[in-house]
């Protein structure tokens, strides 16, 4: 029964993203905290984990959930075949609609009806987005904190150093030398080594 709640989550969420991985996030926040499959740190870390492996975020995440909830109910195997199933469930309805679509594109490119569509989807995209955004740096320097709770939760404790990393690494990311910015790959080894020694060898809380 687990895989076909993680079939029909991770189609749902594969077939209403619109704008890519990182737009699925409240989404796959919502399906986990409903079926209390991982916890926010478990899943917070799992973000973290796709964003800096090889691949799309989106399947990468979808692979690790169902891994983690597959292992949890049958073990080894039982995380093989849920990775497999979340995998193929996130992208099957891109399959289904990209077949479609080139199909029809050419038919209704022009369409009004169609152009209407897609700039009516942008700005809830870009909501969605920051929506994810938002509710990840909360976790990382607000722990306790959720976007549910602002008014009355706590702001203690404050994640001083996650907040400093975090700040140094925003106009970090924008730097250019000699025209161009730094490489993500650069920043996402910087940031690893940087989290081994503040929070791995000098064991500050995160």
């Amino acid at each position: 029964m687990i895989y076909l709640y993680l079939f029909w989550e991770y189609f749902k969420i594969g077939l209403f993203t619109i704008g890519g991985g990182y737009a699925m996030l409240p989404m796959v926040i919502q399906a986990v905290q409903k079926h209390g499959w991982l916890t926010s740190d478990q899943l917070y870390n799992f973000i973290g984990v796709a964003e800096s492996t090889p691949g799309p975020f989106a399947i990468n995440l979808a692979t690790f959930v169902g891994t983690t909830v597959g292992n949890a109910q049958y073990g080894f195997w039982g995380g093989v075949l849920g990775a497999v199933v979340a995998t193929f469930a996130v992208v099957l309805p891109s399959l289904i609609i990209i077949v479609i679509v080139s199909k029809v594109l050419e038919r209704f490119k022009t369409s009004k009806v169609v152009q209407g569509v897609l700039y009516g989807i942008r700005p809830v995209v870009v909501g969605l987005i920051l929506s994810a955004m938002i509710g990840i740096a909360l976790n990382v320097v607000l722990p306790n904190v959720k976007l549910t709770d602002l008014g009355s939760a706590s702001v203690t404790p404050f994640n001083w150093v996650s907040l400093v990393l975090m700040c140094a690494f925003l106009p970090l990311s924008r730097i250019k030398i000699k025209g161009k910015k730094l490489h993500p790959i650069f920043m996402i080894l910087l940031s690893a080594g940087l989290g081994v020694l503040l929070f791995g060898v000098l064991k500050i809380p995160g």
